[in-house]
Parts: C-alpha cells; structure tokens; sequence
C-alpha cells in the first residue's frame, strides 16, 4: 500500500474537555467542510497510536458502517491470532495496538453530536468520532492531499486517560527511544499522499475550539 502518514494535532497540555466541547470539535469538522458525514461515534478501549485508516480498528468500523455490514450496537476488536513475538513485545505504534470497540451512534447531522456525545461514557471510556471522508469540496483540503482520496481518516479522540504518541516515528523500523508527547483530546488523519504539514482547514477547524498552539506529529508506516 506504499507509506502512510496519521498526523496528529493536539492541546499542549493534556486536556478532557467538556463534553460538549469535544461534540462541538467533532461538528465543527462537518461545519467547516473539513469532513463529511456520517459520523460515527465509538466507546471503548482505544489506542491513540493505532495508525489511520489500517492499524486499529477505527478503520474497519468506518469501512463497515459504510458498506452497511456494522451498524449501531456492532463492535470490533484487534485481531490477536496472528501477531509476532517482536509486535507482542513492543508498543504501539511499532507493536500492535489492542483495542475493542463498539458503535454507540451515527447520523449525518452534525447538530446532533452533542446529544450522542452526551449518552456517550465519556471520561469512563475513550471515545471517538469518525468521519467518513473527507469534504474535498473544499478547495483548502482538496489542494493539500492533492487528490480526492476516500481512504483519507480523519478522527476526534476524547481518551478517557491521557496516552503518549511519538513527535515522529517509523512504525516499520525499530523504538528509537525519540521525544513523544502526552495526548487525550486530538484530531488524527490518516493519508498516503499530501503534505507534511497540517492541513490548513483541518487545523483552522481544531484551534477553533482547542485553541492555538497545537503540537504536531506524525507516524508513516
């Protein structure tokens, strides 16, 4: 599948919002043509360094709420048959990330995020809304991926407690024991082609309700 690249763009510090300010970061991304629906809301246990769209199980749960075969009440979890000693022995995003999940909501109005993101465990589970494309119909988003690419990821996160993912890493190399930073709420795309550098919108989109001086980061694989 050639190199991907899932960036990262994240608070300074560590934070759990709200919770209707993270059901607003997640309707601000429909809101602002950065993404478009349906949204899928996800509780469980998550791993902020399964790469997007094909290291974790968010990607499949996209797929699936896509093709219609998962549908509200469905659930998934990171197949464990066929994993190495080396991928047991380290973390993610070098080893496998074991997660298990289940779709608690999906619509295709952003106005009604806050409602499910009220129901939702938040703060008990982690949490994360999926989008399933992005808006390419924005010029922004369109001339920074370069083309209109369905497999682009694009995902809020709410962690129920905060997690380290590496500034930058080579998911296909070896831990190299680099600078890393704390998450908990972040937004997270996944794309094979594009820049190294945020995506304006995207960015625009997340420092509207986290405010500025996000940190950047980003795992290929």
């Amino acid at each position: 599948m050639g190199i991907w690249t899932d960036q990262f763009l994240a608070p300074y510090e560590a934070q759990l919002p709200a919770a209707e300010k993270f059901a607003d970061l997640a309707a601000n991304m429909i809101r602002f043509q950065v993404a478009r629906a349906p949204w899928t809301l996800v509780a469980g246990s998550l791993s902020a360094n399964a790469e997007l769209p094909y290291g974790g199980i968010l990607g499949d749960i996209r797929w699936s709420i896509r093709d219609g075969s998962l549908t509200v009440g469905g659930e998934r979890a990171t197949d464990i048959t066929e994993r190495s000693e080396w991928e047991d022995a380290e973390p993610p995003p070098w080893g496998t990330a074991i997660e298990a999940g289940r779709v608690l909501a999906t619509g295709t109005d952003p106005a009604e995020i806050a409602a499910a993101v009220a129901a939702a465990p938040y703060g008990g589970e982690d949490i994360a809304i999926v989008f399933d494309e992005l808006d390419f119909t924005n010029t922004d988003v369109l001339n920074h991926f370069w083309d209109e690419d369905s497999r682009i990821q694009l995902t809020c996160f709410a962690l129920a407690r905060p997690q380290q993912r590496p500034l930058w890493a080579n998911a296909l190399g070896d831990p190299d024991g680099g600078p890393a930073h704390t998450v908990q709420t972040f937004v997270s795309v996944g794309y094979k082609h594009g820049y190294d550098v945020p995506c304006p919108a995207i960015a625009k989109a997340v420092m509207f309700v986290l405010g500025p001086g996000l940190v950047i980061g980003r795992t290929i694989s």
